[in-house]
């Protein structure tokens, strides 16, 4: 793909929410457990009217919260509780903890089943140990309910690090949140929740690619590559966007030439003109095998150059050696300010893995963006799994920058000093 690629439509018929929601499997029925669900699924027609949303999480005891971003809790509840027919779930790993409202999620999965529902569960190979082996164990036992591991280093040298689920094939949600407990309570994580058709089918043959390497990790399934989809139109809060699906890794996604993410995000940097302000967990020039990857890098350079003012806002866990020399560098350079974020113990205690921001999106002058599973090193463009969507219009982008903004000014987020000595964050 051209790296100065930018959409470019004519015309686009805005998707309605009409249809895009799951049908009952007979309408005739009135009582039992499948009828629970399409009462679900009709007040969420109701109380979801886009087909393009964005949710949130923030880490408890903080003022991090985004009033006008709906929380994860009640999109994840509502989207499993709707079921009908399918759901199936690709994530890193799997962990719960008992009084939590990842356990409620838990809990609706095991009815989702015991109601006839067909769930699919992949989960990466590597984190399947210690803790991380209890859930999977666990879920494996659920009716209906069939669990795969995907040995991706096996595959491709990386790891499963998409974070998705499909329900009923028709609607898609994606973002930061792993499957995991802290995810909803503890840490701070954007998603998205899309019943455009155009980004729903790549999705599910992502999915299903990833089944069939889960089955047989030596046997690389047909991909297609045909009949791959354009940007297209759909509704955000009163305005027509253009959105489209970009996936990795490169080798291992639908129409590649159209959907690798890796392109469209150099060109969204490449062709900013105001500012790109970035929101991420971890960001490096050097790849876990020890090769270099500048690629983002040099477009972030590059945009300062034309006088772009860069912000880029990260989590303290980039005090680890392999991070925060490249963020100190990028803090030297004109117009880029980058800031670190510290979220305070909890007051129970010190919480492993948590308290952290992991979200991953974008914001580009006042009418783009980008949100999906990936920090960024060349790992997660080149041999991990992660899933987004690229986004134009200025609804989507203002509400995803307020957030951005609300981080930024909080009194959680400190200045980077290119010259200070910074202690590693604990993490564990």
């Amino acid at each position: 793909m051209n790296r100065q690629m930018i959409f470019s439509l004519a015309a686009f018929f805005v998707m309605g929410c009409a249809g895009s929601h799951p049908s009952p499997k007979d309408s005739s029925s009135s009582d039992g457990p499948n009828s629970q669900a399409q009462a679900v699924a009709a007040a969420s027609a109701s109380l979801y009217t886009d087909p393009i949303m964005l949710f949130e999480s923030w880490p408890s005891e903080t003022t991090l919260d985004n009033p006008h971003i709906t929380d994860v809790e009640e999109v994840w509840l509502n989207a499993i509780r709707s079921a009908q027919q399918t759901i199936d779930f690709s994530h890193y790993y799997a962990i719960t903890a008992p009084n939590t409202t990842h356990e409620k999620v838990v809990n609706a999965i095991k009815e989702a089943g015991q109601r006839g529902v067909k769930i699919r569960f992949i989960v990466d190979t590597s984190m399947n140990r210690d803790d991380n082996a209890e859930l999977p164990a666990l879920l494996a036992t659920f009716p209906n309910l069939e669990l795969r591991f995907i040995d991706y280093r096996q595959v491709i040298g990386g790891v499963q690090h998409a974070k998705y689920f499909i329900v009923d094939g028709k609607t898609a949600y994606l973002g930061s949140q792993n499957f995991d407990w802290r995810s909803l309570e503890e840490i701070a994580e954007m998603g998205v929740r899309m019943t455009v058709p155009e980004l729903v089918t790549p999705l599910i043959e992502t999915f299903e690619i990833d089944w069939q390497l889960a089955a047989d990790p030596t046997k690389i399934p047909q991909i297609n590559q045909t009949n791959c989809p354009a940007p297209v139109a759909a509704a955000y809060h009163g305005e027509t966007i253009e959105v489209i699906a970009a996936l990795s890794p490169k080798g291992l996604i639908p129409c590649e030439d159209v959907l690798w993410d890796l392109p469209m995000i150099l060109s969204l940097i490449d062709n900013a003109t105001q500012s790109v302000d970035l929101q991420l967990m971890t960001y490096a020039t050097e790849n876990y095998d020890k090769t270099t990857f500048f690629d983002l890098d040099e477009a972030l350079i590059r945009a300062a150059g034309r006088g772009v003012r860069v912000r880029l806002l990260f989590s303290d866990w980039s005090t680890r050696p392999k991070h925060i020399g490249d963020l100190q560098r990028l803090a030297r350079i004109d117009s880029i300010e980058a800031k670190m974020v510290t979220i305070p113990e909890h007051s129970s205690g010190f919480v492993p893995f948590s308290r952290v921001i992991h979200s991953k999106f974008m914001v580009i002058d006042n009418n783009a963006a980008w949100i999906g599973t990936s920090n960024w090193s060349g790992d997660y463009f080149y041999t991990s799994r992660n899933v987004g969507i690229v986004v134009r219009g200025e609804r989507f982008n203002r509400d995803l920058r307020q957030s951005f903004d609300h981080y930024w000014s909080s009194e959680y987020a400190h200045t980077v000093d290119p010259d200070a000595t910074y202690p590693v964050k604990k993490r564990n």
